[in-house]
Protein backbone atom coordinates (compact mmCIF):
# COMPACT_ATOMS: atom_id res chain seq x y z
CA UNK A 1 0.00 0.00 0.00
CA UNK A 2 2.83 2.35 0.86
CA UNK A 3 4.61 1.64 -2.46
CA UNK A 4 1.40 2.29 -4.42
CA UNK A 5 0.86 5.69 -2.74
CA UNK A 6 4.49 6.65 -3.36
CA UNK A 7 4.20 5.73 -7.02
CA UNK A 8 1.12 7.94 -7.47
CA UNK A 9 2.91 10.91 -5.88
CA UNK A 10 5.96 10.29 -8.07
CA UNK A 11 3.78 10.28 -11.22
CA UNK A 12 2.21 13.58 -10.17
CA UNK A 13 5.62 15.15 -9.57
CA UNK A 14 6.86 13.90 -12.96
CA UNK A 15 3.75 15.32 -14.72
CA UNK A 16 4.12 18.71 -13.01
CA UNK A 17 7.81 18.84 -13.86
CA UNK A 18 7.06 17.93 -17.48
CA UNK A 19 4.40 20.67 -17.75
CA UNK A 20 6.84 23.23 -16.35
CA UNK A 21 9.51 22.11 -18.83
CA UNK A 22 7.09 22.27 -21.76
CA UNK A 23 5.94 25.76 -20.63
CA UNK A 24 9.48 27.12 -20.65
CA UNK A 25 10.28 25.72 -24.09
CA UNK A 26 6.98 27.14 -25.46
CA UNK A 27 5.43 23.84 -26.37
CA UNK A 28 2.29 24.62 -24.35
CA UNK A 29 1.71 28.06 -25.92
CA UNK A 30 -1.31 27.15 -28.09
CA UNK A 31 -2.96 25.18 -25.30
CA UNK A 32 -2.36 27.98 -22.78
CA UNK A 33 -3.84 30.62 -25.11
CA UNK A 34 -6.87 28.44 -25.69
CA UNK A 35 -7.30 27.89 -21.97
CA UNK A 36 -6.96 31.64 -21.36
CA UNK A 37 -9.64 32.52 -23.94
CA UNK A 38 -11.93 29.87 -22.47
CA UNK A 39 -11.46 30.99 -18.83
CA UNK A 40 -11.71 34.76 -19.39
CA UNK A 41 -15.56 34.87 -19.41
CA UNK A 42 -15.65 32.77 -16.26
CA UNK A 43 -13.15 34.97 -14.43
CA UNK A 44 -15.00 38.05 -15.70
CA UNK A 45 -18.24 36.80 -14.21
CA UNK A 46 -16.49 36.00 -10.93
CA UNK A 47 -15.01 39.53 -10.85
CA UNK A 48 -18.39 41.14 -11.62
CA UNK A 49 -20.04 39.09 -8.88
CA UNK A 50 -17.40 40.10 -6.32
CA UNK A 51 -17.65 43.78 -7.35
CA UNK A 52 -21.43 43.71 -7.00
CA UNK A 53 -21.13 42.03 -3.60
CA UNK A 54 -18.67 44.68 -2.43
CA UNK A 55 -20.97 47.45 -3.70
CA UNK A 56 -23.96 45.95 -1.94
CA UNK A 57 -21.99 45.61 1.29
CA UNK A 58 -20.74 49.22 1.05
CA UNK A 59 -24.25 50.54 0.34
CA UNK A 60 -25.65 48.58 3.26
CA UNK A 61 -22.88 49.98 5.46
CA UNK A 62 -23.76 53.50 4.28
CA UNK A 63 -27.45 52.85 4.94
CA UNK A 64 -26.78 51.62 8.45
CA UNK A 65 -24.56 54.63 9.15
CA UNK A 66 -27.25 57.02 7.92
CA UNK A 67 -29.87 55.25 10.04
CA UNK A 68 -27.61 55.42 13.09
CA UNK A 69 -27.08 59.17 12.58
CA UNK A 70 -30.82 59.65 12.13
CA UNK A 71 -31.57 57.72 15.31
CA UNK A 72 -28.98 59.75 17.23
CA UNK A 73 -30.64 62.96 16.02
CA UNK A 74 -34.04 61.65 17.12
CA UNK A 75 -32.64 60.82 20.58
CA UNK A 76 -31.20 64.34 20.90
CA UNK A 77 -34.51 65.89 19.82
CA UNK A 78 -36.41 63.77 22.35
CA UNK A 79 -33.93 64.70 25.10
CA UNK A 80 -34.46 68.41 24.41
CA UNK A 81 -38.24 67.96 24.26
CA UNK A 82 -38.20 66.03 27.56
CA UNK A 83 -36.11 68.74 29.26
CA UNK A 84 -38.52 71.41 28.03
CA UNK A 85 -41.49 69.36 29.20
CA UNK A 86 -40.00 68.90 32.68
CA UNK A 87 -39.29 72.63 32.89
CA UNK A 88 -42.85 73.46 31.90
CA UNK A 89 -44.19 70.93 34.39
CA UNK A 90 -42.15 72.43 37.25
CA UNK A 91 -43.27 75.93 36.28
CA UNK A 92 -46.88 74.77 36.04
CA UNK A 93 -46.70 73.23 39.52
CA UNK A 94 -45.37 76.49 40.98
CA UNK A 95 -48.09 78.51 39.24
CA UNK A 96 -50.73 76.21 40.72
CA UNK A 97 -49.27 76.85 44.17
CA UNK A 98 -49.35 80.60 43.53
CA UNK A 99 -52.99 80.42 42.43
CA UNK A 100 -53.84 78.49 45.58
CA UNK A 101 -52.06 81.12 47.69
CA UNK A 102 -53.75 84.00 45.85
CA UNK A 103 -57.16 82.46 46.43
CA UNK A 104 -56.60 82.64 50.19
CA UNK A 105 -55.60 86.30 50.40
CA UNK A 106 -57.11 89.67 49.54
CA UNK A 107 -53.75 91.23 48.70
CA UNK A 108 -53.05 92.03 45.04
CA UNK A 109 -49.94 90.21 43.80
CA UNK A 110 -47.95 90.52 40.57
CA UNK A 111 -46.24 87.37 39.26
CA UNK A 112 -42.75 87.82 37.87
CA UNK A 113 -39.98 85.64 36.45
CA UNK A 114 -36.52 85.74 38.00
CA UNK A 115 -34.17 86.64 35.14
CA UNK A 116 -30.87 86.87 37.04
CA UNK A 117 -29.30 86.40 40.45
CA UNK A 118 -26.15 87.95 41.88
CA UNK A 119 -23.14 85.63 42.21
CA UNK A 120 -25.09 82.70 40.72
CA UNK A 121 -22.01 81.43 38.84
CA UNK A 122 -19.68 81.91 41.83
CA UNK A 123 -20.08 78.95 44.19
CA UNK A 124 -17.99 80.73 46.82
CA UNK A 125 -20.48 83.56 47.22
CA UNK A 126 -24.09 83.79 48.28
CA UNK A 127 -26.53 85.63 46.04
CA UNK A 128 -28.10 88.62 47.82
CA UNK A 129 -30.14 90.14 44.98
CA UNK A 130 -32.35 88.89 42.17
CA UNK A 131 -33.75 90.69 39.15
CA UNK A 132 -37.31 90.13 37.95
CA UNK A 133 -39.01 90.97 34.66
CA UNK A 134 -41.60 93.39 36.09
CA UNK A 135 -41.15 97.08 36.88
CA UNK A 136 -42.82 100.46 37.08
CA UNK A 137 -45.08 99.69 34.14
CA UNK A 138 -46.60 97.02 36.43
CA UNK A 139 -46.92 99.57 39.27
CA UNK A 140 -43.94 98.22 41.18
CA UNK A 141 -41.74 100.49 43.26
CA UNK A 142 -39.14 100.36 46.01
CA UNK A 143 -40.26 98.93 49.35
CA UNK A 144 -42.76 96.32 48.13
CA UNK A 145 -42.35 92.81 49.52
CA UNK A 146 -41.79 89.71 47.37
CA UNK A 147 -42.88 86.17 48.28
CA UNK A 148 -42.51 82.66 46.86
CA UNK A 149 -45.32 80.30 45.80
CA UNK A 150 -46.13 79.49 49.43
CA UNK A 151 -46.43 83.11 50.47
CA UNK A 152 -43.10 83.10 52.33
CA UNK A 153 -41.18 86.36 52.18
CA UNK A 154 -38.21 86.34 49.82
CA UNK A 155 -37.14 89.97 50.08
CA UNK A 156 -38.12 93.51 49.09
CA UNK A 157 -37.99 95.56 45.93
CA UNK A 158 -34.81 97.62 46.14
CA UNK A 159 -34.93 99.35 42.76
CA UNK A 160 -37.67 99.44 40.12
CA UNK A 161 -37.00 100.15 36.46
CA UNK A 162 -39.58 100.35 33.72
CA UNK A 163 -39.50 96.68 32.75
CA UNK A 164 -37.42 95.08 35.50
CA UNK A 165 -36.77 95.40 39.23
CA UNK A 166 -34.02 94.41 41.65
CA UNK A 167 -35.11 92.57 44.79
CA UNK A 168 -32.80 92.39 47.79
CA UNK A 169 -33.11 89.04 49.52
CA UNK A 170 -33.67 88.71 53.26
CA UNK A 171 -29.99 87.84 53.72
CA UNK A 172 -28.94 91.18 52.21
CA UNK A 173 -27.96 93.84 54.75
CA UNK A 174 -30.01 96.37 52.74
CA UNK A 175 -33.18 94.33 53.24
CA UNK A 176 -34.97 95.45 56.40
CA UNK A 177 -38.45 94.19 57.30
CA UNK A 178 -40.67 95.14 60.23
CA UNK A 179 -41.69 91.85 61.85
CA UNK A 180 -43.50 90.32 64.76
CA UNK A 181 -42.80 87.13 66.71
CA UNK A 182 -45.77 84.89 67.24
CA UNK A 183 -45.36 84.59 71.02
CA UNK A 184 -47.57 85.63 73.90
CA UNK A 185 -46.40 89.25 73.69
CA UNK A 186 -46.43 89.48 69.88
CA UNK A 187 -42.90 90.87 70.12
CA UNK A 188 -41.96 93.25 67.33
CA UNK A 189 -38.58 93.98 65.78
CA UNK A 190 -36.75 94.53 62.48
CA UNK A 191 -34.94 91.92 60.44
CA UNK A 192 -31.80 92.57 58.43
CA UNK A 193 -29.42 90.39 56.45
CA UNK A 194 -26.09 89.41 57.95
CA UNK A 195 -23.14 88.93 55.55
CA UNK A 196 -25.45 87.40 52.97
CA UNK A 197 -25.69 84.23 55.03
CA UNK A 198 -28.24 84.63 57.81
CA UNK A 199 -31.00 86.95 59.01
CA UNK A 200 -30.76 88.91 62.25
CA UNK A 201 -33.69 90.10 64.37
CA UNK A 202 -32.89 93.49 65.86
CA UNK A 203 -34.42 95.80 68.48
CA UNK A 204 -35.92 93.10 70.68
CA UNK A 205 -35.47 94.09 74.33
CA UNK A 206 -33.97 91.82 76.97
CA UNK A 207 -37.29 91.68 78.83
CA UNK A 208 -39.06 90.06 75.86
CA UNK A 209 -39.54 86.28 76.06
CA UNK A 210 -38.30 84.76 72.82
CA UNK A 211 -37.72 81.04 72.25
CA UNK A 212 -35.97 79.02 69.58
CA UNK A 213 -38.58 77.80 67.11
CA UNK A 214 -40.86 80.86 67.40
CA UNK A 215 -42.37 81.88 64.06
CA UNK A 216 -41.49 85.31 62.68
CA UNK A 217 -43.96 87.11 60.39
CA UNK A 218 -44.38 90.57 58.92
CA UNK A 219 -45.91 92.92 61.50
CA UNK A 220 -47.94 95.10 59.16
CA UNK A 221 -46.36 98.23 60.72
CA UNK A 222 -44.47 98.94 57.52
CA UNK A 223 -46.06 100.83 54.64
CA UNK A 224 -47.22 98.62 51.74
CA UNK A 225 -46.15 95.36 53.45
CA UNK A 226 -49.10 93.11 54.45
CA UNK A 227 -49.14 91.64 57.95
CA UNK A 228 -48.79 87.93 58.66
CA UNK A 229 -46.42 86.90 55.86
CA UNK A 230 -43.98 84.26 57.12
CA UNK A 231 -40.30 85.19 57.38
CA UNK A 232 -38.93 82.13 59.16
CA UNK A 233 -38.24 80.74 62.62
CA UNK A 234 -35.98 81.77 65.46
CA UNK A 235 -32.93 79.52 65.15
CA UNK A 236 -30.50 80.88 67.74
CA UNK A 237 -30.46 83.26 70.71
CA UNK A 238 -27.14 84.53 72.08
CA UNK A 239 -27.92 86.95 74.88
CA UNK A 240 -25.50 89.07 76.84
CA UNK A 241 -26.94 90.70 79.97
CA UNK A 242 -24.93 93.84 79.29
CA UNK A 243 -26.58 94.34 75.89
CA UNK A 244 -29.74 96.40 75.47
CA UNK A 245 -31.09 94.22 72.70
CA UNK A 246 -31.23 90.44 72.34
CA UNK A 247 -28.99 88.77 69.75
CA UNK A 248 -31.42 86.66 67.71
CA UNK A 249 -30.86 84.71 64.50
CA UNK A 250 -33.66 83.71 62.15
CA UNK A 251 -33.67 80.78 59.76
CA UNK A 252 -35.54 81.90 56.60
CA UNK A 253 -38.33 79.62 55.44
CA UNK A 254 -37.38 79.94 51.77
CA UNK A 255 -34.63 78.43 49.59
CA UNK A 256 -32.96 81.41 47.92
CA UNK A 257 -31.05 79.19 45.47
CA UNK A 258 -34.21 77.83 43.85
CA UNK A 259 -36.08 80.99 42.89
CA UNK A 260 -37.49 81.04 39.37
CA UNK A 261 -40.81 82.79 39.93
CA UNK A 262 -41.72 85.26 42.66
CA UNK A 263 -44.76 87.38 43.43
CA UNK A 264 -44.70 91.01 44.54
CA UNK A 265 -47.42 92.28 46.91
CA UNK A 266 -48.92 95.41 45.38
CA UNK A 267 -51.26 97.58 47.46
Amino acid sequence: MFNSSWKKQARIIVVIGLLIFLHFIGALGPAERLLTRWSQPLFGKIYDWSANWRGTYDSRGTDWQAKAEDLEKQVNDLTVANANLQGLQAENDKLKQYLNFFSQTKVNYVLANVISQDNFLDAGKTGQDIVIDKGTKDNLYSGLVAVNEQGVVVGKVLEAGETSSKICLLTNADCKVAVSILNKNQTIGVTTGDLGLTVKLNFVGQTEEVNVGDTVVTSGLEKDVPAGLVIGRVSQINNNQNDVWQNINIEPAVNFDNLRIVSVARP
